[in-house]
């Protein structure tokens, strides 16, 4: 069963604006090192919407043939098209993806009867779908009783939910026996505590292993572990989403030295003002702790 910290994993660039695939490779054997129990690639905060098919592809191999059986890989394959979706998810399941994220299809704004109709084709492809809902996003907001009728289209496993509503996350789990994943990290504990299986998250690009420790926590029902920890990690939740996702997190996991701060267009940079409050967030949640347990000199900060 899918569970646990699930880090949306981003998508390198070098400076000239092509994908750095020894950058990826090398971001998801760290993943593996700091046991996060699953990737989801080509997702928003991958940067999929400005990724060609060739590119998410060579992604997808690169991540299955690092992976090597010992995480699930799961593939962002939803658009606003259902034929382009469903192929996309048919390259997905023929290139070795365990699973796929697919959004609800934003901009064209369809009922929900057509919505229906969309994952029912992408799901007739055979691979796990994840629904990924966020209204933030999409411009559409799906009652707890629809997304129950989505989970009950076969090979469809679960919901994302984005839509930071916990009484609708409630009345999901209450009334659908299907997976339920946080799509916001700070809400993490809190749904954990109400049935979710975990999340698919955004913080867990730079902090995979201490983020793994606060989800498994959850998991354990050792909430008062829990708490001292999302009390710790939850400024730095806060300040990656300052400005648009994922121009903060891929900012942090820069200063980590992991990547280079690049982004497509029309997504830059944050903002000197962000970047100071991600750095000082950043500073809060892992470096204070390596400069008491190791005595690293600010300076080298």
């Amino acid at each position: 069963m899918l569970q646990g910290s699930i880090a949306a994993i981003i998508t390198p660039f070098l400076e000239n604006g092509e994908v750095d695939f020894i950058g990826f490779r090398n971001l998801v054997l760290w993943h593996i090192e700091e046991k996060t129990d699953a990737l989801v690639i080509c997702g928003t905060t991958g940067e999929g919407s400005t990724l060609s098919p060739e590119e998410q592809i060579e992604l997808l191999r690169s991540a299955v043939r690092e992976a090597k059986g010992r995480v699930p890989v799961i593939m962002g394959t939803g658009t606003n098209d259902t034929r382009v979706s469903a192929r996309n998810t048919e390259a997905a399941k023929e290139n070795g993806a365990d699973g796929c994220l697919v959004i609800v299809p934003y901009y064209n704004k369809p009922t929900f009867e057509g919505c229906y109709e969309h994952f029912s084709r992408i799901a007739n492809v055979g691979l796990p779908v994840i629904v990924y809902h966020h209204p933030g996003r999409t411009g559409i907001k799906f009652s707890a009783e629809q997304l129950s009728d989505l989970c009950l289209i076969p090979q469809v496993i679960g919901i994302k939910d984005a839509s930071g509503d916990i009484q609708l996350a409630a009345e999901f789990m209450r009334i659908s026996s299907a997976s339920f994943f946080s799509g916001d990290d700070a809400l993490t504990l809190p749904l954990i505590a109400l049935g979710a299986k975990g999340v698919i998250s955004v913080v867990a690009n730079v902090i995979p292993g201490p983020w793994k420790e606060l989800v498994a926590s959850c998991i354990e029902g050792d909430y008062t572990r829990a708490r001292v920890l999302l009390a710790k990690y939850l400024p730095l939740c806060n300040a990656l989403f300052l400005e648009t996702n994922p121009q903060g997190v891929k900012y942090a996991v820069s200063l980590l030295k992991r990547c280079e701060p690049y982004l497509r267009l029309p997504l830059i940079e944050p903002k000197e003002v962000v970047k100071e409050q991600i750095a000082r967030a950043l500073h809060g949640a892992i470096w204070e702790t390596q400069i008491q347990e190791k005595e690293i000199p600010l300076s080298v900060l």
